[in-house]
């Protein structure tokens, strides 16, 4: 095997050579335009310039995952209204500026891919030529090298420097006091009492409790510290994880950028999670991230048993201003689900009661050797199990009903 060879080239594009093409490209199609009003002014150029450095994220981070662009390039799928926040104007407009491009031959092709957002193809010339090669050098000659060198053998030099060793000044005043009154010297260290409040004992035992509850302070203050850290970094990690999951569930076949990526984080943690202001330990928080879960995986199944159903692009489906058609609504929708739930299982519980009384009048069913107020107390504590005060109502109304009735010979 020989390891000289070096490893393959692998493409990479550069922003700035996208962008010097993008304005060469523009420049070019100005000038063989003499009416202002057919050339691309300064908007369209930005809107050009904001599609080509997307499209060039994108095209590297599927490089990067080993997808092979070399032969042709995929198209560049994005939203209208992506597009339109992250240059700060209408969706309106950006569509406009689309179909100058389009007629500048900027943009090549375009098809919409309905919920998934748009598929646009720009122009060979802006990316072709302008593709640059990483690859790896070949460490293996200067490993090599360095190994060679390193088994020469080193003589053991003695130091330049030389070493000064401590000895002790019996002239030197460091260690001694001078009192302002007699001028006698004492030492700094003396066990002698110098303090003013009492004994030496009592200062030492003042210096040590001070010492300690400083000591406490600054622990008790790191923990807090610590625990706030922990308590934020938890907290962080439920709109990660529910915007991981809401992306496979929902939105997995859309490509985003990263300032898009983090424009959607923020509008979770705006919209759904209140931006934490509302307190709760973490098991609160937790059941909460459950039940969006269960909201996303709702709003799922809604989609696949309507295909003609579509939903908003993410940044503008979990916006806190969006009270139309956005992610919050799906509260309202999940608290009827869950009460139809409920309900449901409380018909059929009630049905299992009547059963059982229904047998039991007739010597029938498993408590039939049971008393009517042992059979009324083991379907009481069956049922207080599920903490449901509806429940218990139903149930003492249906006693009524199955006991008023008379029994069947």
């Amino acid at each position: 095997m020989n390891t000289n060879d070096t490893a393959p080239l692998r493409p990479h594009y550069d922003f700035g050579s996208i962008f010097k093409a993008t304005k060469v490209f523009i420049d070019r199609y100005n000038e063989q335009h003499d009416r202002l009003t057919e050339r691309l002014n300064a908007n369209h150029r930005a809107t050009a310039e904001l599609i080509t450095r997307l499209y060039a994220q994108q095209l590297n981070k599927a490089i990067s995952l080993g997808e092979d662009v070399s032969t042709s390039l995929p198209g560049f799928k994005t939203f209208n209204p992506s597009l339109a926040s992250c240059k700060g104007c209408t969706v309106r407009t950006i569509i406009n500026h689309k179909e100058r491009l389009k007629a500048s031959g900027f943009i090549i092709k375009e098809i919409h891919r309905g919920k998934t957002g748009i598929e646009l193809w720009i122009n060979p010339q802006i990316f072709a030529p302008k593709k640059m090669s990483t690859h790896h050098v070949d460490m293996q000659p200067v490993l090599e090298q360095i190994q060679a060198v390193s088994e020469h053998k080193v003589k053991n030099l003695p130091p330049l420097v030389h070493e000064q060793q401590e000895q002790k000044n019996n002239n030197s005043s460091v260690d001694t006091l001078i009192t302002p009154k007699k001028g006698v010297r004492l030492s700094a260290h003396s066990a002698k009492n110098n303090s003013v409040t009492g004994t030496g004992h009592e200062q030492d035992m003042n210096t040590r409790e001070s010492r300690t509850s400083d000591s406490k302070k600054q622990t008790r203050g790191a923990k807090k510290s610590s625990q706030k850290e922990s308590e934020s970094a938890f907290l962080l990690q439920l709109v990660r994880d529910f915007w991981s999951y809401a992306k496979l569930v929902l939105f997995a076949e859309l490509l985003l950028s990263e300032p898009e990526e983090k424009e959607i984080l923020n509008n979770i943690w705006a919209s759904v999670y209140r931006k934490f202001k509302i307190k709760g330990s973490k098991e609160d928080w937790k059941g909460y991230q459950d039940i969006l879960y269960k909201r996303v995986d709702m709003v799922a199944r809604y989609l696949e048993r309507n295909p003609n159903r579509w939903i908003a692009p993410p940044h503008l489906y979990f916006h806190p201003e969006n009270k139309r058609n956005g992610f919050n609504k799906t509260y309202e929708w999940f608290i009827r689900q869950e009460l139809l739930k409920k309900s449901i299982r409380n018909q059929i519980l009630i049905q299992n009661t009547e059963k059982e009384w229904e047998d039991h009048n007739q010597g029938k069913g498993r408590h039939k050797h049971k008393s009517r107020l042992q059979l009324f107390r083991i379907q009481q504590q069956r049922l207080s199990t599920f903490k449901d005060d509806a429940l218990l109502r139903a149930y003492e109304k249906s006693l009524q009903r199955t006991l008023l009735k008379p029994a069947t010979k």
